[in-house]
């Protein structure tokens, strides 16, 4: 209930949705294969059919049935090749919509990518049931799976984590690997994620690149990658990192509104998934921070409100009562959150 109030307040203010471990990119769609497998009540495999090799012929039900099995999509010429050559490949499809919607082409399977999917269909049960922490580490022990599509996979997943589950996993992130896949063209979509990997490595030249990354996306004066590698480096720096990060852009007035707001949201993210030291020290440079900018208080108003942390509520009215916000765009977002804080946090 809360977690509903929270989300149609947020609606009603123009919002975003709550940032999940990397939703700092507009890349990938928002749900994956595997969120698509768990949705559904009908899952088959299909090749391309003996009588016709342009059209898709369901073979095995992986949950369901074959009846019925209408598989719209038309194999291309790449499948088709590709579908010929390996006779144990198949091509996995899921109906949308439950049991009810049309089916949708998910993956090509080879058998690597078949075992893993075999792997998620006898765990589904579990994983409906929540156990988010089972399935995000499932994939976490993918990351150095030696077929490079099970590893897109995995990152995929891992994605989808919130920050708290993501800090929670058991990692031991391969730098190199990371480092040699991320500037590929084919990997774009991938690399927030792979920056916040970076984030939970000791390895020397992690912490040189996420400092070195830290710079270039402030030099750029572009945003992109900006929240990403904040918030690995306040995950390698701790206490320290938020303090550069504060000096060194929360009072930096020529600094982007869209950049500062991403600073602020590494910290508010901080606060929420950080032990009670960390917390307390992120509020506070919050705390001075709007008190010497209360022009962008909305910004620490929303990103808490996201993440339905009451944390600023006493220092966000105090500068309302201070009457030092000159702007009803700036009022609006900043009351609605102390109001709901005062609320009882419905």
């Amino acid at each position: 209930m809360r977690k509903i109030f929270a989300g149609l307040l947020a609606m009603a203010l123009g919002l975003a949705p709550p940032a999940s471990a990397c939703s700092f990119h507009t890349y990938l769609p928002e749900r994956t294969v595997i969120d698509r497998l768990l949705e559904t009540e009908n899952v088959v495999l299909a090749r391309a059919a003996e009588t016709n090799p342009f059209r898709f012929e369901a073979i095995e039900a992986l949950e369901g049935t074959l009846e019925q099995a209408d598989l719209p999509t038309l194999v291309d010429s790449s499948t088709r090749r590709r579908l010929a050559a390996n006779p144990g490949d198949s091509v996995l499809f899921a109906r949308d919509g439950g049991g009810y919607g049309p089916f949708v082409r998910l993956a090509y399977l080879d058998a690597s990518y078949r075992a893993v999917i075999d792997d998620v269909m006898a765990r589904k049960d579990e994983w409906i049931t929540g156990n988010d922490m089972a399935r995000f580490q499932f994939f976490a022990d993918l990351l150095d799976h030696p077929s490079p599509e099970v590893r897109a996979l995995a990152l995929r997943e891992l994605d989808l984590a919130p920050y708290a589950t993501f800090r929670a996993l058991d990692l031991s992130p391969d730098t190199a690997a990371i480092l040699r896949d991320m500037w590929r063209i084919d990997q774009i979509a991938y690399q927030p994620i792979r920056i916040l990997l970076l984030g939970r490595s000791s390895a020397p030249a992690a912490q040189e690149e996420v400092r070195d990354g830290l710079e270039r996306a402030i030099r750029s004066g572009s945003a992109i990658n900006l929240g990403p590698y904040a918030t690995a480096f306040v995950e390698q720096q701790g206490q320290a990192g938020a303090d550069i990060l504060a000096e060194r852009f929360l009072s930096d007035r020529t600094l982007d509104a869209t950049a500062l707001e991403l600073i602020v949201e590494t910290l508010a993210i901080h606060a929420g998934t950080g032990e009670d030291a960390m917390r307390a020290h992120v509020l506070d440079l919050l705390t001075n921070f709007i008190m010497a900018r209360p022009d962008v208080a909305d910004m620490v108003a929303r990103q808490f409100l996201l993440r339905y942390d009451f944390g600023m509520a006493d220092a966000l009215q105090a500068l309302m009562e201070a009457g030092t916000i000159g702007s009803a765009r700036v009022l609006l977002p900043v009351s609605a959150y102390v109001a709901t804080a005062r609320s009882g946090n419905p």
